[in-house]
């Protein structure tokens, strides 16, 4: 809502909607204070200034103001060194800010922004909760579920002046300014405490609008915490309970200290961020399951300091969110689209403690030693907080010496610990071989850490029959079918055959990762606070309660592999090894160089004769003729045997032209079935992330152990390339690359824009290659899939299904789908093929 400008006069800053000309800040300035200050070494170069509770100074990133004029930068610092004071204004002598003037000329601005907090607080707490209490046999969202598929348009139970409830459109909503009822059957009413100041504001919000009788404060202790964390969760629980005596304070722990997990599934990273679910999240949700009393998973709204200017991933959320990690909670962030300005002039103005962490000039006060933290948040975390950082550093050693990497100091230092993928080097006797032959699933799992007839209870009703001491027969029913299992025992391996079962996707999915759970479990409490019925507790080992389980499955879907120890510490199984069956293009035919649309259209002006003549006047003939001919066959446009156009690319060749992003809809679905790099990139990189290049080249690294390094970077090159010189990247997202600075990321948007033809196509590709033309829509959102349409485009199901009942009525009828009655079949023809498609849909 509000700009930042400077408020020399008073050494501060001032929010305004109309800023003068010019003077609007692009970055919020934070305060700057003494402990900061000394660290930098500033009292020791002729700076004068108090050692004052008030800032000092105001910061723009690493850009030092005083007065609204840039006094200093620092540059540098990692794990082992500080920091370089840079263009430094010399022998300053520094006064504090005023917090009495600060606070006058921010007055009205705050007073709008916390006063809209605090309605939104108290809206969201009545609708959810008050007008619940006062109405609870009328479920409201079953009545908009109801409409919502009748129309197909999402609709909303609205509170009308007049007090009674209405149904609309929920795009009509926001516009006719009306204010949601939902159905919540809202049990408990938290407040997520972190330590941090956006915790803190939200806290201090809350407190002012709710009873503090109807909620609770809770301080997840992760183990990583900062020593001035804890203190300042003491005095804040004080400082509240003084004022309000039943306002209720609660630490939720893991059983377990860190490092054990550390030791159990590898050091978190970048990519397997364990920590957060297994230190944090699941101890909150386990200690609310305790104290609800009712032996399940209570319904929650958790009020969080979650705000959109912290991330680009952030940026993305909703102020509420239901739903999105956990099914029974709804994530309320009231101070969402605050900036850091404004949350520091909260707690300035309104004199609450201070985290002195950030006094110390640490932006965030999460755990130590983070692998999200920057290498400046590492500096100062083992600078202030060194007997707090030395265990973990301490074992980053350890792990790194293991592994027989060299340089440790500088492996530290560069957070190269930071982007590990894989388990590849996790010492572990657990292992797991899978064999699937003439339709059975043949499982080996040597030294198994868990019960397998408590996890296969999950998976559907079932009976067990013990044949001998070591041999047992299971009948299990899953859906419509019945499974029938033969489970053998034989000294430390657990022997499993499954009958029939190959041509269902989605029970040898789910059955996979119920093995995965049985090879694997380390008792981390994830899985158990996924679970709603309460069926599932794994401390101190896994036992399922049958007569509660409703075989939701989510403690299966929650996670890759379905387990977060298997997930984070699994031997890769290398796709190209995987793959020697398919006509698929290796990774290392590419080289560096991508598939380019100039040289698309190129080829396109005279595709019978371009590779033999007119592609030696602009390409490279021994190093991008070859690459290129390699993409234009796995993307299905030239013949591999004699590299003359294809059917397939004489068709869509007027599309390139006329309807250039259907052309590359069609070579991206190719490019997915026969080129193993687009494979890999298609099933392993999720949508609506931003990939660091670093990253990428971590789950590369994970996913082709057995390629050189040099070769696997080429391949990422190409990858990247092609991305930024055809449409597939800005255009239809499938790569969106952004540079900031030296850096590169790269972002999956998902595409509910196809073509027929493309979804059509791509359905017919995926049924060739599975051999079955009987499908399902939830097959291709199952998390474990990793080919078709989903995976390709990422395609939202609502629009995924409207073009499913448009393709119904096609004129070819290229397939049937059964959508209604809640059925979601895709019926394909099994005397047409792909390239038929092409022929029908094109004409």
């Amino acid at each position: 809502m509000f700009k930042v400008i400077w408020d020399k006069e008073n050494n501060g800053v001032r929010l305004t909607m109309a800023p003068p000309s010019g003077e609007a800040l692009n970055v919020c300035p934070r305060p700057v204070f003494w402990e900061e200050l000394d660290f930098l070494g500033l009292n020791e170069i002729g700076w004068k200034y108090p050692h004052c509770e008030e800032p000092l100074l105001w910061a723009c990133d690493r850009r030092y103001f005083y007065k609204g004029e840039f006094v200093l930068e620092t540059i540098g610092g990692n794990l082992f060194d500080s920091p370089k004071v840079n263009s430094i204004v010399a022998n300053i002598a520094l006064e504090p800010t005023n917090l009495t003037l600060l606070s006058e000329v921010n007055e009205d601005s705050l007073f709008l922004i916390e006063h809209e907090a605090m309605e939104f607080i108290d809206q969201v707490f009545d609708s959810h909760v008050t007008k619940k209490k006062s109405n609870p046999n009328i479920e409201y969202e079953q009545l908009t579920i109801k409409l919502n598929e009748k129309s197909h348009q999402r609709h909303a139970v609205v509170l009308e002046d007049c007090g009674s409830f209405d149904i609309m459109p929920e795009d009509q909503v926001e516009k006719q300014g009306k204010r949601k009822i939902y159905n919540s059957k809202i049990e408990s009413v938290i407040v997520s405490f972190s330590g941090g100041k956006d915790s803190q504001v939200v806290l201090d919000l809350v407190s002012r609008v709710i009873p503090p009788d109807r909620y609770y404060v809770i301080y997840s202790d992760t183990g990583y915490e900062l020593p001035t964390s804890l203190s300042l969760y003491d005095e804040i629980r004080d400082k509240y309970q003084a004022v309000y005596p039943s306002l209720q304070f609660l630490t939720a722990k893991n059983h377990q200290p860190v490092l054990y997990y550390w030791d159990e599934l590898d050091t978190p990273s970048k990519i397997h961020r364990w920590c957060c679910a297994v230190m944090k999240t699941a101890p909150l949700y386990r200690l609310l399951k305790e104290i609800s009393g009712k032996g399940r998973q209570p319904n929650v709204i958790a009020f969080e300091g979650v705000r959109a200017e912290e991330s680009s991933a952030r940026a993305t959320y909703a102020r509420i969110g239901k739903g999105v990690k956990h099914s029974n909670v709804v994530n309320v962030r009231p101070i969402f689209d605050w900036s850091v300005t404004e949350v520091w002039l909260y707690i300035l103005t309104h004199n609450l403690p201070i985290n002195k962490a950030y006094r110390k000039g640490l932006n965030r006060v999460g755990c130590v030693i983070c692998p999200l933290s920057s290498e400046l948040g590492d500096c100062l975390d083992h600078k202030f907080f060194p007997q707090t950082a030395k265990p973990f550093i301490e074992k980053l050693r350890e792990n790194a010496k293991k592994t027989g990497i060299k340089g440790i100091d500088t492996y530290l230092k560069e957070r190269k610990w930071k982007v590990r993928a894989g388990g590849n080097r996790h010492t572990s006797s657990t292992d797991i071989e899978y064999q699937i032959t003439d339709n059975d699933l043949f499982a080996i799992i040597t030294n198994s850490k868990e019960d397998f007839f408590q996890w296969i209870k999950i998976l559907g009703k079932s009976s067990i029959k013990e044949i001998s001491k070591s041999l047992y027969e299971i009948s299990l029913k899953f859906r419509d079918k019945v499974y029938a299992f033969s489970v053998e025992l034989i000294d430390n391996k657990l022997q499993i055959l499954v009958k029939n079962c190959g041509q269902d996707i989605v029970f040898v999915s789910l059955l996979k990762r119920v093995l995965n759970k049985t090879a694997y479990c380390v008792h981390c409490e994830v899985c158990e606070v996924e679970c709603p019925s309460g069926a599932l507790s794994v401390v101190p080992c896994v036992s399922v309660d049958a007569s509660k389980c409703i075989h939701c499955h989510k403690c299966l879907t929650f996670k890759d592999n379905g387990c977060v120890a298997a997930n984070s510490i699994k031997q890769t199984s290398n796709i190209a090894k995987s793959n020697n069956d398919m006509n698929i293009y290796s990774i290392k035919k590419f080289n560096t160089f991508g598939f380019r649309n100039g040289w698309v259209q190129a080829y396109y002006k005279s595709p019978d004769t371009f590779l033999n003549k007119e592609a030696k006047e602009i390409l490279n003939e021994k190093k991008q003729l070859p690459i290129f001919s390699n993409w234009m066959m796995s993307a299905g446009l030239i013949s591999a045997k004699d590299k003359t156009p294809t059917y397939l690319s004489v068709a869509i060749s007027g599309a390139y032209h006329q309807d250039p992003s259907f052309f590359w809809q069609i070579v991206w679905v190719n490019l997915c079935n026969d080129n193993e790099l687009c494979s890999w990139y298609s099933s392993k990189v999720d949508y609506e992330h931003d990939y660091s290049r670093e990253v990428l080249s971590a789950l590369m690294a994970n996913s082709f152990s057995f390629i050189p390094d040099s070769t696997r970077d080429n391949a990422l090159k190409s990858l990247l390339n092609t991305f930024k010189e055809s449409p597939l990247g800005a255009v239809l997202g499938v790569g969106n690359v952004i540079k900031a600075g030296n850096k590169t990321s790269v972002r999956r948007i998902t595409n509910n824009d196809l073509a027929l033809a493309t979804v059509a196509y791509s359905l017919y590709r995926y049924a060739e290659k599975k051999g079955c033309y009987s499908l399902t829509v939830s097959e291709f959102y199952n998390p474990a899939q990793t080919e078709g349409i989903v995976r390709q485009f990422g395609i939202e199901r609502e629009d995924f299904e409207a073009i499913l009942r448009s393709l119904e009525q096609e004129q070819n009828q290229v397939l049937r789908a059964e959508l209604k009655m809640g059925l979601d079949n895709i019926i394909i023809r099994e005397d047409l093929t792909s390239e038929d498609i092409i022929k029908f849909m094109l004409k």
